[in-house]
């Protein structure tokens, strides 16, 4: 046994040093097709990723002091450019948008958001365009967010007398349970037509602490994202703590939907936001209506609201 894991670890170091040896040469080696913006050199292998420090928006200011409102970055062994003026950003994002609308696919997109077929990371093309249409229309734009007052307004007396009871009790009022436990409420009843939570209490605090440990991971750094040739040893083990966590939200998902289909008879002629999702559902002969997991995908970037508090 002992031998077995001696062997073990001496491939997965030959492994390692091979493939650092031969990222190091290709990037001493290998010199930029084309010309690129101005930016610090780096490091071969690891890039600029050091140059950022524990506060990257700080190091990235100073960058565009030095070297001007659009930044080249070798972040690990991908490119990366910085816009770091609002006119140069409004580039990217208004004039130049279609070349630059779809996001690079990282470990969070693919293990998390259903293989980045949520509205965040899905590729610009028509179910993207539908994803972001109904979301508009039913669930942020102007008059679907005038639908809702009533609800908002209905869980913030809700939210106001809980805490007065708690006072009155004598008990410590933690606003931003209190808040979780509101907004929970409000996503759930325009998303899925009922309150999620009756009161809040430990059911209400487990789905906080599933937010909070999803967002945390999403935000993590991850090796494997900047140095691709890495990613399938998962050397920090984030990966697989992704996809642990995306089958516990995928159980809470998948049943989430099928007791909403069970009542779907109950809304006729009131449909809430998933009704919407499902009545846009692509054909058996597929088409342009939405996949499954495309719903799946957006009800989870949907429940990660309370997250934002």
């Amino acid at each position: 046994m002992a031998v077995d894991t001696v062997l073990f670890r001496e491939i997965a170091a030959a492994t390692v040093i091979f493939f650092l040896t031969r990222l190091f040469l290709r990037s001493l080696l290998l010199k930029p097709a084309r010309k690129l913006p101005p930016g610090p050199k780096g490091w071969p292998i690891i890039g600029a990723l050091p140059l950022l420090g524990t506060m990257p928006h700080v190091a990235l200011a100073q960058m565009a002091k030095k070297y001007g409102p659009i930044i080249y970055l070798k972040m690990g062994t991908l490119d990366m450019v910085v816009a770091a003026t609002p006119e140069s950003a409004r580039a990217f994002l208004k004039t130049l948008d279609m070349n630059f609308s779809n996001r690079p696919p990282n470990a969070g997109a693919t293990h998390l958001a259903y293989n980045s077929q949520d509205m965040v990371f899905a590729d610009y093309g028509p179910k993207w365009k539908s994803l972001r249409k109904l979301s508009n229309l039913h669930m942020l734009g102007g008059k679907a967010l005038d639908d809702s007052v009533g609800i908002r307004h209905t869980e913030t007396g809700h939210m106001v007398r809980a805490m007065c009871e708690s006072g009155r009790r004598g008990e410590a009022v933690v606003v931003a349970e209190m808040l979780t436990f509101a907004m929970a409420n409000i996503i759930g009843q325009v998303i899925l037509g009922r309150r999620v939570f009756v009161q809040a209490g430990s059911e209400c605090n487990e789905f906080k602490d599933m937010v909070v440990e999803l967002m945390t991971s999403a935000g993590l750094f991850n090796v494997g994202d900047f140095i691709p040739a890495l990613a399938w040893m998962d050397l920090q083990g984030i990966e697989g703590g992704m996809k642990r966590m995306h089958s516990k939200w995928d159980s809470l998902i998948t049943r989430m939907v099928k007791e909403h289909a069970e009542t779907a008879h109950e809304r006729r002629g009131n449909p809430d936001f998933l009704d919407v999702l499902m009545a846009n559902r692509e054909t058996s002969q597929g088409g342009p209506g939405l996949s499954i997991t495309n719903i799946k995908a957006l009800l989870l970037v949907c429940d990660l609201g309370p997250s934002l508090i």
